[in-house]
């Protein structure tokens, strides 16, 4: 499997994606439920942000997952690949609401000085939008515990 590149393994390289694109998302996903007058402009930024940190979620437990087999699955760092493991189904889910979210959820376009578009009821933009709030912060709280796994294998605090 294609697991380093120029000696470095993959996913050392692949988790500074994760690292920066999963918390950024979770922020503008947070702001796009709570801010419907900044909806216009953070639309695309959601759906495009978790795109790339879902993708970049899977690659980095891919490539760890050979990394791991290539250092003959040390015990040290189970705790990591189990909560990495649990963070690329999180993302997925997040995903999936933060797609869903960008579209159902509407609020006026200061160019076009009205409503974007009709949606649906207020009823179910409030509950997407506080779905979506839920998702982005369980997203960002299992990528930090999963980084500070991985972070606590790495330096040695196994405690």
């Amino acid at each position: 499997m294609f697991d380093q590149i120029t000696g470095l393994p993959v996913h050392v390289l692949v988790i500074h994606a994760v690292v920066v694109f999963v918390p950024l998302t979770v922020l503008v996903g947070i702001a796009f439920a709570v801010v419907p007058k900044w909806r216009w402009v953070l639309r695309w930024p959601l759906a495009i942000g978790a795109l790339i940190a879902t993708g970049g979620t899977w690659a980095a437990r891919l490539s760890g997952q050979a990394f791991f087999d290539r250092l003959n699955e040390p015990e040290y760092v189970e705790t990591h690949a189990s909560l990495g493991l649990l963070l690329s189904w999180v993302m997925l889910g997040f995903l999936v609401v933060a797609l869903v979210a960008s579209y159902v959820l509407t609020g006026p376009n200061p160019i076009r000085g009205a409503i974007e578009r009709e949606g649906p009821s207020r009823v179910i933009q409030l509950v997407v939008a506080i779905v979506l709030v839920a998702a982005s912060l369980v997203a960002g709280v299992q990528v930090i515990r999963t980084g500070d796994a991985g972070s606590r294998a790495v330096w040695g605090q196994n405690q």
